[in-house]
């Protein structure tokens, strides 16, 4: 075991006592008595505000107390990650959690104003989204191979679209660039809808986006999809490979999303949230919904997301260094 997972595993559990003692025994038996506050990282509307909306309706229902989300948007979710490490952890201060603000983010910017290893207690991972090499319908390229193959043939580094510097887009490009090895160059664009319109208009000639943004454009034809950074192919796409099959090596991955709370919540109350967010997964409506939003339910308690961040800075963390990449 690396010295960064042991890091993330105490990170995950030992930020409290396993049981509250004293006065705060009934403050546990008593718990919740008043309204939470689920801070979700991103703007009003998204994916990751809607997944926060959904787990939040749950858990009120579960726990008896309305749970406000409180939308915090900016440097890739960095802003309201810092802001909910400064929070009581006291229970009624819990965030939506990702790959940017616990992994890419305090990788490329230079002062998040949080630990990732310190300043959270994690919770539970609760879904993830499989991003997609898409290319307009009428592309010469009908495979990966096609791609890579025109990409090894060009003098110049083969030009594709993704939605920001250091985003998942990015670095899936970066990644296949490496493990490829052919020369690829990122033209950034902000947000999903302006680089599928890109896409579509002939900007760029291939994207590397999320699933749930070019489905409705798969389905009606106008864009074609060549791979999947999935480590299989994924339920909705079973036609389209895995970037994996293609291309050995490749370290397959999806963007993941959880739910953490302030370091220093005791571990019993830890335990019992992450089982909470458990049981709102199961709830059908709420895996209906994700489904059709593309995202695919992943739960894993504490430790599991301790593993999952370890292993995404170990993955990154090298690459966004070789590669220079800094965001602003």
């Amino acid at each position: 075991m690396t010295l960064t997972r042991r890091k993330l595993i105490l990170a995950s559990t030992a930020f409290g006592p396993a049981l509250w003692h004293g006065p705060d025994a009934a403050a546990q038996d008593a718990y919740p008595s008043k309204p939470i506050r689920l801070i979700a990282p991103f703007a009003a509307g998204g994916t990751t505000d809607l997944l926060a909306r959904m787990i939040g309706a749950e858990l009120a229902k579960q726990l008896g107390q309305p749970v406000v989300i409180e939308n915090i948007s900016g440097a890739s979710g960095t802003i309201a990650t810092a802001r909910l490490a400064r929070m009581p952890a006291d229970g009624y201060s819990l965030g939506i959690i990702s790959g940017s603000t616990l992994v890419t983010g305090p990788l490329t910017y230079k002062d998040v104003g949080y630990d990732p290893l310190r300043s959270l207690t994690l919770i539970a991972r609760l879904a993830e989204v499989t991003l997609l090499l898409v290319v307009r319908a009428d592309s010469p390229y009908r495979s990966l191979e096609d791609l890579l193959a025109a990409a090894r043939a060009q003098r110049q580094p083969f030009i594709y679209g993704t939605y920001g510097v250091a985003s998942s887009g990015h670095l899936a490009g970066e990644l296949l660039a490496k493990r490829a090895q052919v020369a690829l160059l990122p033209v950034q664009y902000r947000g999903g809808g302006p680089l599928m319109a890109a896409v579509l208009g002939g900007e760029v000639a291939a994207v590397f986006i999320p699933i749930d943004t070019p489905m409705p454009h798969l389905r009606s034809g106008a864009a074609r999809a060549l791979a999947t950074t999935g480590r299989t192919r994924h339920r909705l796409l079973p036609d389209v490979p895995s970037i994996a099959e293609v291309v050995p090596g490749f370290d397959s991955f999806a963007v993941w999303a959880g739910i953490a709370a302030p370091a220093g919540l005791p571990a019993a109350l830890q335990q019992r949230l992450a089982a909470e967010a458990r049981k709102a997964l199961a709830v059908p409506e709420v895996s209906e919904r994700l489904g059709a939003l593309a995202m695919d339910i992943s739960f894993g308690g504490p430790e599991e997301m301790a593993r999952v961040v370890a292993s995404d800075i170990a993955l990154w963390g090298p690459l966004i260094k070789a590669s220079g990449i800094r965001a602003e």
